[in-house]
């Protein structure tokens, strides 16, 4: 269903469930949910990888669960309220998360690669909002969508048609970060990864929080929410020395480099015992 292991500073969650689409109930939400908190609290950890272990990223809902759900649709509430979290508690990570994608994203899958911070995909990919064919609406959806991806028009585009759509026009989208041949893939992301590994871990969950915090905000209240955080940040003695520690040639502590053992695109067959 979903498992997660940690090399060299990396927390890698693998969606291991390709065959069947990856998709989104009750019981796969919440071991997702669980795995990604654990990810963020792992000690070391300074990156959380998102990926699959097949050519279905994420098919979106479990539809057959959510129409059979018992107890009064209980269950589907919860799948509902899980799904909604796990899109805030990526978007919110203090740590970067990248999506890995190889293959078909539909749906809820879209949501989820909205919500992380760097997406890194392969020409292969493919991705669909069909979820009004089937009378829903991708409410959970929309928050990322349209306020870290998409423009409004772009957005009912998808929507409204539910056309698929392919690796290059999600990048003219904004929906991919980075888009690289299948073979170049493992090399790429590789690199990402080593260039937030010589950043500071603090610097990047700062800029995390703070671009949250401005989003959407009127101009001039960003830009003296910006003078007196920077005013504040420069007196940290961890900043100062940092850039002291350049000044003289030197590095910051935080300073790694990142030589895993195992690749980060291919995930092995079977879960860990």
């Amino acid at each position: 269903m979903v498992f997660q292991t940690v090399e060299s500073g990396v927390a890698v969650i693998t969606l291991n469930d390709s065959e069947n689409g990856n998709l989104l109930n009750l019981q796969s939400l919440k071991v997702l949910k669980n795995t990604f908190t654990e990810s963020g609290r792992e000690p070391g950890t300074r990156v959380i990888l998102i990926r699959s272990n097949g050519s279905n990223f994420c098919l979106g809902m479990d539809l057959i669960k959510l129409e059979t759900a018992k107890e009064g649709g209980k269950d589907a509430e919860k799948a509902i309220t899980f799904y909604g979290e796990l899109l805030a508690q990526i978007h919110a990570c203090p740590k970067p998360v990248v999506c890995l994608l190889d293959g078909q994203v539909k749906a809820g899958g879209v949501g989820i690669v909205c919500a992380c911070d760097i997406v890194l995909s392969s020409f292969n990919t493919t991705f669909e909002m069909g979820e009004v064919l089937f009378g829903l609406v991708p409410f959970n959806v929309l928050p990322y969508l349209l306020r870290l991806r998409v423009p409004l028009q772009k957005a009912r585009y998808l929507i409204l048609t539910g056309k698929k759509i392919s690796a290059e026009e999600a990048l003219r989208l904004n929906l991919v970060d980075e888009l690289v041949p299948e073979a170049e893939l493992e090399k790429s992301a590789r690199s990402i990864i080593k260039r937030l590994f010589r950043s500071s871990p603090a610097a990047l969950a700062e800029t995390k929080a703070f671009t949250g915090k401005i989003m959407g905000a009127d101009l001039s209240v960003a830009a003296n929410a910006a003078r007196e955080s920077f005013l504040e940040h420069i007196r940290k003695p961890d900043v100062f020395a940092a850039v002291k520690a350049f000044n003289e040639g030197g590095l910051p502590d935080w300073f790694a480099g990142y030589k895993p053992q195992k690749p980060l695109r291919k995930p092995p067959d079977k879960s860990p015992e």
